[in-house]
């Protein structure tokens, strides 16, 4: 509840009795030309299983905060005219601008046209497990930058596969 209330989610290490609490949107979508992905994908490594288009709201601006005390406020993007609002988002939890700040990005980084991009390949010595989290440019007939929502892992002998849900914007 506390990952969530600040627009994150938990992640639980691999190996270790270790969990990281990652924010939803490390970087805005409107910023993801800027940033140097985790993993490449050449199509011929991966298979496109489907691409569900949603859309959503064109959002620029957001009122965030706690419930009954800490902090609350418009959080904006910014370039915009703060004109297109979206709806009110409280939690208790939210008591510190840096959560307030995180939480609004969250907000209004899930709106506009979204395409979820599903990839099964198979688990490369090179990449291992594509975790969720990271960012992915898939380089199949149009090139799709976005970030890992969930993997699944397959495995029938002798061949070990995994299937990405991958959030792209367009």
């Amino acid at each position: 509840d506390i990952a969530a209330a600040a627009g994150g989610y938990v992640q639980p290490h691999n190996t270790d009795q270790v969990l990281r609490i990652l924010p939803k949107y490390p970087v805005a979508p409107w910023n993801w030309g800027d940033v140097t992905p985790d993993f490449e994908i050449p199509a011929a490594v991966a298979e496109v299983e489907g691409t569900e288009f949603v859309d959503k709201p064109d959002y620029n601006r957001v009122f965030v905060g706690g419930v009954s005390a800490g902090v609350f406020g418009p959080v904006t993007r910014a370039g915009t005219a703060g004109d297109l609002m979206a709806p009110q988002v409280t939690h208790a939890l939210i008591t510190d601008v840096t959560a307030q700040r995180q939480r609004g990005l969250a907000e209004l980084a899930n709106t506009n046209r979204q395409a979820i991009l599903t990839l099964a390949m198979p688990v490369l010595p090179e990449a291992g497990v594509i975790l969720p989290g990271n960012f992915v440019r898939y380089q199949g007939a149009e090139t799709a930058m976005g970030i890992v929502r969930s993997t699944s892992v397959n495995w029938a002998a002798p061949k070990l596969r995994q299937t990405l849900e991958i959030e792209t914007h367009v």
